[in-house]
């Protein structure tokens, strides 16, 4: 049976992703309100106050006039918010990426701005139900000026939520979002691998392997890292976040073997789900960036432009992992970790990153231009050996597109220029020889 921290921990991230959290809440919290309304009107306090505010505000039927406008309007508000959601949604996904949906769909300002919408319905329908137009007492004076105030923020909120919008789907903005998502968790894994050596050699360790396939999201830190620090235990996780898994895969290793409910223990700390997203993964936001880029290279986006924004973010991103170990680490023991994970080499990250944008990027010269100033930037961070192997090995595969796909002599030559850029580095310059051209098949001057 699941411990009950571990259930609350994999129940807390649903939530979190779910389009449904605030709107939900925010209901709640304006049901509350208007109790206390109804519990401040039967006071000797309010009736001062209710003498003091205009007419139209304690007159039964003009409230009741008045808060059914507010519920007509605030409804179409509601209708016309969730469909621009729904268009949103469907039009990221065809244009850009599916993987970006879940970005767009726990953001948590159009969230907030759903559930005060639908709050405020709340809100109005138990005002209307209390009037009793028999009985002018019965009528909520404050309720209703407090109603009319969440009318009019309402419609400044339905401004800011147009303009969250037509934001949001603009591919400068998901591409932005992204790069500083994954520049974030770049500086959150630098900060907690500060000061530890290497990833400890796990190869006479004690494993425990998965026993349930998805993929792998998240992990209770403080869970496990109790049981770690209670057996003065180290532990590395044999994949990284967002690898799928089948039953039986290596999952994680011991410093020490584990008792059968010790390995129940253990297991249950890891959340598995169907569908990948490892939102604090740098790699996973690099492989968005990477998707959309090879979504608008296709003959139905048709848009190199973005593609070779992309490639930037991603050269910048490269570049920032120079000389990064592929690990980071957590359940943190007064300074020393004791959980570790590993992360993409640098060699995988190039396959899985860059190889798709110069697979169905490479008959445009453009791109391929930019994917080799994205290396070049690259190397100029801080590669160690195994990372300029990688860069190196992929500029000659660019070179190899290139010199397949690319037969235009005047295209050939700017993508020699960019090579010969790339001789001119320091040591970390690749030796890359040059595209041949043929000049027979040159055109000619006024042909």
């Amino acid at each position: 049976m699941s411990d009950p921290a571990n259930v609350f921990f994999r129940v807390v991230k649903r939530i979190r992703e779910s389009i449904a959290l605030y709107p939900v809440l925010i209901p709640a919290v304006y049901f509350v309100i208007a109790m206390l309304v109804f519990a401040f009107e039967s006071t000797s306090i309010a009736a001062p106050l209710r003498e003091k505010l205009p007419p139209g505000l304690v007159d039964a039927d003009n409230s009741r006039e008045i808060l059914g406008t507010l519920i007509t309007g605030i409804i179409s508000l509601t209708v016309f918010s969730f469909s621009m959601v729904m268009v949103v949604l469907n039009g990221a996904a065809a244009r850009l990426s599916p993987r970006v949906l879940p970005g767009l769909v726990s953001d948590t300002r159009n969230q907030v701005i759903l559930g005060i919408y639908l709050g405020s319905i709340v809100y109005y329908l138990l005002m209307i139900g209390a009037i009793n137009k028999n009985d002018p007492a019965s009528v909520p004076a404050l309720g209703l000026l407090l109603a009319l105030l969440f009318g009019m923020l309402c419609m400044a909120l339905f401004v800011v939520f147009i303009r969250s919008v037509s934001q949001s789907i603009q591919v400068d903005w998901i591409l932005s979002q992204l790069y500083n998502s994954a520049s974030a968790n770049l500086d959150k894994r630098r900060r907690r691998i500060a000061g530890v050596a290497d990833i400890p050699d796990t190869t006479d360790w004690w494993c425990l392997p998965s026993a349930r396939p998805g993929y792998l999201r998240e992990v209770n830190e403080r869970r496990l890292g109790k049981m770690l620090r209670k057996r003065d235990l180290i532990a590395v996780i044999q994949v990284e976040p967002g690898f799928f898994l089948i039953e039986g895969h290596p999952l994680i290793k011991f410093s020490e073997p584990l008792s059968d409910e010790e390995a129940n223990e253990a297991l249950d700390c890891f959340d598995f789900h169907d569908n990948e997203f490892a939102g604090a993964n740098v790699s996973y936001g690099m492989r968005q960036i990477s998707e959309i880029a090879v979504k608008a290279i296709s003959p139905a986006i048709n848009d190199p432009g973005t593609a070779m924004r992309a490639v930037n973010l991603i050269g910048v991103l490269l570049k920032r992992l120079g000389g990064v170990p592929p690990f980071d680490a957590g359940c943190m023991d007064e300074g020393r970790p004791r959980l570790f994970y590993p992360q993409m080499a640098m060699q995988r990250l190039l396959q899985s990153v860059i190889a798709p944008i110069r697979i169905y990027g490479g008959h445009d010269p453009q791109v391929l231009i930019t994917l080799l100033q994205c290396l070049k930037n690259a190397l100029h961070g801080n590669p160690n050996e195994a990372q300029l192997q990688a860069l190196h090995g992929e500029i000659d595969a660019l070179r190899e597109d290139a010199d397949a796909k690319v037969e235009n002599p005047r295209d050939r030559r700017a993508v020699n220029e960019v090579l010969d850029r790339l001789k001119k580095l320091n040591d970390k310059a690749p030796v890359v020889a040059p595209l041949p051209i043929d000049l027979e098949h040159q055109p000619q001057a006024g042909t």
